[in-house]
This record gives structure tokens, sequence and C-alpha cells, in this order.
């Protein structure tokens, strides 16, 4: 694998999650080098439900971000291929976390243990789908 691919990540069978957490592991060991439930671009969430009883809640890379429009200090992007970029230096911890409220997919988290709060932005890295042992995620190589 080339260092910097990126992919197109997609929740494709959400229905073959068991709730491993493999995913979620895999995100914030690549984006922070620890493994914390915490830290992570990707959620595995419980239901309640017997039939499906977990619910897994990725970033599905909109064209016209709400997140964006939502952050005060500008500190978010819009990407041309859909999905967000973060600008640290502009992101104050603004305490209102607009940006994770508008995401109507709940796919944004704020990283409380950062020296200035902010949002947990996935970086298309592959990860997640690449250590799904059920095939939850389709990911491809994106095209350049």
């Amino acid at each position: 694998m080339v260092i910097g691919m990126r992919f197109h990540i997609e929740v494709l069978h959400p229905n073959r999650c068991i709730g491993c957490y493999n995913c979620v592991y895999a995100c914030s060991r690549h984006l922070y080098n620890a493994v914390d439930v915490n830290r992570t671009a990707v959620f595995v969430r419980e239901t309640g439900s017997l039939e499906n009883p977990y619910h897994v809640i990725a970033c599905r890379f909109c064209k016209d971000p709400e997140c964006v429009k939502a952050c005060p200090q500008e500190a978010l992007s819009a990407l041309p291929e859909g999905g967000i970029s973060l600008t640290p230096a502009k992101c104050e911890g603004c305490k209102t976390y607009d940006c994770v409220h508008a995401c109507k997919l709940g796919a944004l988290a704020i990283d409380f243990k950062a020296k200035i709060p902010s949002p947990i932005v996935c970086d298309r890295c592959g990860d997640c789908a690449k250590f799904c042992p059920h095939n939850v995620f389709k990911y491809e190589e994106m095209k350049e």
C-alpha cells in the first residue's frame, strides 16, 4: 500500500457488523497511535435490537457538508471530492460544537484530549475497512 493513498469509504453492509470494534480501534490507532474509542472517526453503536444489534457510523463525505457551514471559526473546509478537512490553527475549541451538532449522521466527534478540543476528521486512510473481518465497509482507491 502506498503511504498517503486515499480511499472512497462507504458503510455498505451494516447488517454484517458484530460489534468487534476493529474498525474503531484501527481508526484510533491510525489517527492518534492509540486505541481509544473516544478518539476515532468511525463509531459502532448498540441499537438494543436483536435483529440488528449494531449501527456503524462513518463519514459519508458529503459534497456540501453541513458541519463546514456550522463551524463559526471556518476551521473546517469542504473537499472537492466530498468530505472535509480541518485547519487546526483556526479551530479555537469553541465549546458550542456546532460542527458536531450539524452532522445529521453523527459522524463527527470532538477530541477532548487535544490541547484545544477539535473535531476528529476522517482522512480516508481505509483502515476501518481493511481491519473489518466482516466486510461491513466498501472501499476503493480514489481516482486522481
